[in-house]
């Protein structure tokens, strides 16, 4: 092309040593890829197509079969003709040749061209015809635009993603962080970059070395679990990637490393681990035979008081059948309470039970495990009170030895009319009351229970004094401390010649440590061991209810999902175990701000989540919320420190946000998230997301 516009510029039309144009051009042109036109200046703002090659006629828009003798304007829209025209208008008045680049689209498909206009001048320099050649740079546009996309997602990628990210060279040299590694140990960029790794521990310097081998021998490592140190000199638990960076061939040219604090993970791993141990040292060292059974009554674990009670090997007692020491008649019950999935709560019965040197009375506890909604099976605690029946029947057949054998017994024993006139108090009741019970009226009797267990006690006396019916009941009695205790009181009938109820024989039992046991494992299953609220499982049951309610009522509740914005800096600055007395302080403050029918539950670390019952609508629920983190802006004394911190409140109501507990956590989250973004410490509802 440079030696065709040599020959050009030796003359155009009239010029001296003119070529044969046409020819010349046909013979040139016709086989080179780039579009060619050659266009006569016929005046100005006038110009006329002389020649086009091939390649131009083919791809381009113009659908005229011949160009030759036309003006531009006469083959191109207004708008497209004008903007045409200026670029050939400006090289005719310049008499310099002009480049420039545009897009259009060419059968459907778009086209980048760069053009470059050349004047054909006369002898007397006059521009007689101006020769464009456009060369198609699509496919190069096409690649710096996806390079830009490329960069937009890596500065994304390196700006947002709350992960550590760190890229190496292959000679471990650290090339670019993020602003979340800066924040993750403390060093900054330059710091990391001039520094060999200051953030590994000297004794893990070796294990740094092989992972980094690995990754260089494209054997990735995914959620490696280590220790590295921050710049104030604290360790702390992460979870790295590293995963080699190739280029287009296949040649690896550097690393890169994604790291995530798991430091508040473990911790809570710790705590629960310890959770664990606690529930294990109550299991083990419980004085009363515990047993945990499978939803077929299949002993899966037994304590040691049930291998001694028993008089079997732990071992002998595994995989056997709780059923097969039962009666036949509470066997059969027992088998219908597992087939049945009845246990919805604690229940009890009493039953004989058949070991190696006899017969055993018992009472059978029944704890229902249910973990995430689901029955997993039972906890089964058993209370030999054989010698307690054997007292009992022997009152039956002899009052004087029923009466030594009360005096002499801790148990509380009394004998009533079966009307409930006391007849007989051993001594215990006295040492428990601080006075005779025989010298109080039946009134102020009574008065000694609460109402509800009264209630309890006339209806099982009324049906043993018809039915000859023996009762069990458990109550609390007012000792002469003042305190409330809880007892298990057994109510037997005395039968005279007749077969009528003649008296009826009560022993009373203190159980109070089996029912702080029975709490204590409550507490360990559905209650927060840090801030006493309830923990995720017994919030969710909860939150499940009150789907339920809402759909037989049609009525709305609101769910909050809070997550702390400052939590990770108050541990960093004071310690752990002043964090979590500020998560105490916090639970306290979020159950002083809830309304009565409401209910909150910690979820994790620093997440809560808040049940509003019966709203309106969400713009309510957006005022409660606001209301709320309204009073957890407020400082906290932290052991007199004063120590403030903010949350983010995610907003999801029921049922336009979601109609099921995963939808409505997913989207309460996903607001808390949508705000967290926004910049922290706001109320953000789900419906402001859409």
């Amino acid at each position: 092309m440079e030696q065709l516009q040599k020959l050009l510029e030796k003359g155009g039309p009239g010029g001296s040593g003119r070529l044969p144009i046409d020819s010349l051009l046909h013979l040139l042109v016709e086989g080179i890829s780039d579009y060619i036109f050659l266009m006569e200046v016929d005046g100005s703002r006038r110009f006329k197509y002389v020649l086009v090659n091939k390649a131009a006629q083919a791809h381009h828009p113009i659908e005229q079969e011949s160009w030759e003798g036309y003006y531009i304007e006469d083959l191109l829209p207004p708008e497209k003709s004008a903007h045409l025209i200026e670029k050939y208008q400006r090289v005719f008045e310049s008499r310099e040749p002009f480049t420039y680049e545009d897009e259009m689209n060419v059968n459907g498909t778009s086209f980048c061209g760069h053009t470059s206009l050349t004047p054909i001048k006369d002898a007397s320099g006059g521009v007689t015809h101006i020769l464009a050649i456009t060369r198609n740079i699509t496919d190069i546009v096409n690649k710096e635009r996806d390079l830009k996309k490329i960069n937009a997602v890596y500065r994304s990628l390196m700006q947002n993603t709350a992960d550590a990210i760190m890229i190496m060279d292959t000679e471990s040299r650290v090339l670019e962080v993020n602003a979340a590694m800066e924040e993750l140990y403390g060093f900054t960029k330059l710091e990391l970059q001039t520094g060999s790794f200051p953030f590994v521990p000297e004794e893990k310097i070796e294990e740094s070395g092989s992972l980094i081998a690995n990754a260089l021998r494209h054997n990735g490592v995914s959620n490696f679990q280590t220790v590295r140190k921050k710049k104030t000199g604290e360790l702390i638990d992460v979870s790295m990637s590293l995963s080699p960076i190739e280029n287009d061939f296949g040649e690896t040219i550097g690393i890169s490393a994604i790291i995530r604090d798991m430091t508040e993970i473990k911790n809570s791993e710790r705590k629960l681990a310890a959770s664990r141990s606690h529930y294990k040292s109550l299991f083990k060292h419980n004085p009363q035979p515990v047993f945990t059974l499978d939803l077929n009554g299949t002993i899966t674990n037994a304590n040691p008081a049930s291998v001694q009670f028993l008089k079997k090997t732990k071992d002998e007692l595994k995989e056997a059948s709780f059923k097969d020491w039962l009666s036949e008649d509470h066997a059969d019950w027992f088998n219908e309470q597992l087939n049945g999935a009845l246990l919805e709560k604690d229940t009890w019965f009493q039953t004989k039970i058949s070991v190696e040197d006899g017969e055993k009375v018992v009472f059978v506890y029944l704890v229902p495990i249910i973990r995430q909604n689901v029955h997993e099976g039972l906890y089964v605690m058993i209370d030999d009170i054989t010698e307690k029946e054997r007292a009992a029947e022997a009152l039956r057949q002899s009052e004087s030895k029923f009466r030594l054998i009360a005096d002499h017994s801790n148990d509380m024993i009394s004998v009533f009319s079966p009307y409930g006139d006391l007849l007989y108090a051993s001594p215990s009741l006295q040492k428990f009351f601080g006075h005779n019970p025989m010298d109080l009226s039946k009134n102020n009797v009574t008065q000694l229970l609460l109402p509800k267990d009264l209630k309890k006690v006339a209806e099982a006396f009324e049906a043993c004094q018809w039915h000859g019916d023996a009762f069990t009941v458990t109550l609390k009695l007012k000792g002469k401390t003042g305190r409330w205790v809880w007892f298990e009181c057994r109510g037997t009938p005395v039968l005279n010649d007749d077969g009528r109820v003649n008296r009826i024989v009560v022993v009373a039992r203190d159980i109070s440590k089996q029912k702080q046991y029975e709490e204590q494992l409550k507490r360990i299953a559905f209650y927060d061991y840090l801030t006493g609220l309830p923990n995720r499982r017994l919030f969710e049951d909860r939150l499940e209810q009150a789907i339920e309610y809402a759909k037989r009522q049609k009525s709305s509740f609101a769910l909050l999902y809070l997550d702390g914005d400052g939590f990770k800096k108050i541990n960093d600055q004071y310690g752990h175990d002043m964090g979590d007395d500020f998560l105490r302080l916090v639970g306290d403050r979020m159950h002083s701000c809830i309304r009565k029918g409401d209910s909150i539950g910690r979820i994790g670390g620093d997440e809560f989540a808040i049940f509003l019952n019966d709203i309106s609508s969400p713009k309510q629920a957006g005022v409660i919320a606001s209301r709320i983190l309204k009073e957890l802006r407020q400082p906290y004394d932290l052991h007199g420190i004063q120590v403030a911190s903010s949350f983010s409140i995610g907003v999801a109501c029921y049922p336009e946000d979601g109609a099921t507990l995963d939808d409505l956590f997913r989207s309460s989250d996903r607001a808390l998230y949508y705000g967290k973004n926004k910049g922290k410490d706001q109320v953000c509802l789900f419906r402001d997301l859409t």
